[in-house]
């Protein structure tokens, strides 16, 4: 048995419906046991939040637990990361709200097969930056319709390239909140991607008609 699975999230409909590539995860992580279901991120910073009949935004954490619920995982079972923005955040978000907190060591990650090897990456430093290292994790891909995207291809690159320099939790933390557009108080320049590249976060209607689903 796992202490937890920590399934990714891969953002939303603007119905408030999770994409078609985030429900195998879900259904994976169902059928393996475990002591809990962590359930990651606030929203994306590619699109707008899905919002509430009273205008406040619904958290994707909370439309993934929402599906676990209703497959019949009880909520005494499933913990939300609702604070991250991106797959970093995710890492550092469930390592310090669940994992450190509550001993978790025992570690399962799930994610589709076009993210798992920036997720696996990010992951495995994050979690080793603990000093004692006391992780176990170990990785399942499910299957999407999607490739990879030269986005990602470079974003590995990139986390990489910067992973290099984090050599304690500290580290991660200055490059999160003093660097990371998601988190840092002053945004920095970005590079501008296709619209094709964007499709894991915006989905493929918006490539048919220039708008999200």
């Amino acid at each position: 048995m796992y202490d937890a699975i920590i399934i990714l999230g891969g953002s939303f409909k603007k119905n408030g419906e999770l994409m078609p590539w985030v429900l195998p995860r879900l259904d994976t992580a169902m059928n393996i046991e475990t002591k809990w279901f962590i359930v990651t991120s606030r929203a994306t910073y590619h699109k707008n939040p899905v919002l509430d009949k009273n205008l406040f935004p619904i958290d994707e954490s909370t439309m993934m637990a929402d599906y676990l619920m209703k497959n019949g995982v009880s909520s005494e079972k499933i913990l939300k990361e609702s604070w991250s923005l991106d797959t970093i955040g995710n890492a550092y978000g469930t390592l310090m709200f669940h994992c450190l907190p509550l001993g978790l060591k025992n570690i399962l990650v799930i994610t589709s097969d076009f993210h798992m090897p920036r997720s696996r990456s990010i992951f495995e430093k994050v979690f080793g930056l603990i000093p004692d290292k006391t992780f176990h994790l170990e990785f399942i891909e499910t299957e999407s319709s999607l490739k990879i995207s030269d986005k990602e291809r470079k974003a590995l690159i990139t986390w990489n390239k910067n992973a290099e320099s984090f050599h304690t939790i500290k580290d991660l933390h200055n490059f999160l909140f003093l660097q990371h557009n998601c988190y840092c108080t002053e945004k920095h320049p970005q590079e501008k991607y296709e619209l094709k590249d964007l499709e894991m976060y915006l989905g493929t209607e918006l490539l048919k008609n220039n708008d999200s689903e």
